[in-house]
């Protein structure tokens, strides 16, 4: 867990990176959220707001969003971004801290709940919904959808990064809308009388960078700020040097949801 914790404060070193260079949320996973919590004028809470890549879509469709986060600079990013917007709360805390002053009617968190800590955050997100309230759990991935810039990629890793999780963090394997129900945080949550109603979504685009942008794209990723600065040069220098002009990626957008039952 000590590792995790700390691997989970390091995106605010290139918090402005973070914000320019990461992938916004699909507009359909912003209905389809909507629409399964039927809000009706409730707040809705955010969990690991970041630099607010998804509480601009929310806040934008006039949903009241309280967006805890736990990393300063994060927020300091975040607070300014969504200055136009003041149904928006900052409160900058790690979510295991925040103490809810009402019931939301929806939590979600982009990006970020297996930062959390699983001791305590599904009854903590319990606790912070009414009941009838809806879960909304969403990630990004993506992959390189050209197989040759692909291995470009991989050989690169191999060479200077060796311990990075290619397959977790390069290329995941796509996983069929109709079996994202056999995977975390699914798994978990069919385990919990809290929550039922369950569904998935999956929603795919491309996105298209220059080589250099999807250096820095990979440089807002907690596997890479954890190298040595050192090794993580050589690595986007190998990269860069060896995928062309440009990158194209296979996004895939990953939407978990479920809504808090009346028992306790």
């Amino acid at each position: 867990m000590t590792t995790e914790r700390v691997r989970a404060r390091v995106f605010g070193e290139v918090a402005h990176e973070y914000d320019r260079i990461r992938p916004d949320y699909p507009p359909g996973l912003i209905d389809d959220v909507l629409a399964y919590a039927r809000l009706d004028g409730a707040p809705a809470l955010e969990v690991g707001a970041g630099t607010g890549k998804a509480t601009v879509a929310f806040a934008g469709r006039d949903v009241a969003v309280t967006a805890v986060e736990p990393d300063e600079a994060m927020a300091a990013v975040l607070t300014r971004r969504l200055a136009g917007h003041p149904n928006v709360v900052v409160e900058v805390t790690p979510f295991e801290d925040y103490a809810p002053r009402q019931p939301f009617g929806l939590l979600f968190s982009a990006q970020a709940w297996h930062w959390t800590d699983p001791a305590v955050r599904w009854q903590r997100a319990a606790s912070a919904l009414a009941p009838g309230g809806a879960l909304a759990l969403f990630w990004n991935g993506d992959r390189p959808a050209d197989r040759t810039v692909l291995a470009a990629i991989l050989s690169a890793h191999h060479t200077h990064a060796p311990d990075i999780d290619t397959a977790a963090e390069v290329a995941p394997e796509s996983t069929p809308e109709a079996e994202l129900g056999a995977y975390w945080p699914r798994t978990d949550l069919d385990r919990l009388p809290q929550f039922g109603d369950f569904s998935e979504r999956l929603y795919q685009r491309e996105r298209t960078l220059s080589a250099t942008d999807y250096v820095s794209y990979l440089s807002t990723k907690s596997a890479y700020r954890m190298l040595t600065e050192q090794a993580r040069t050589d690595l986007f220098q190998a990269i860069t040097d060896s995928v062309g002009t440009h990158v194209t990626l296979i996004v895939e957008t990953a939407l978990f949801l479920a809504r808090r039952q009346q028992c306790p």
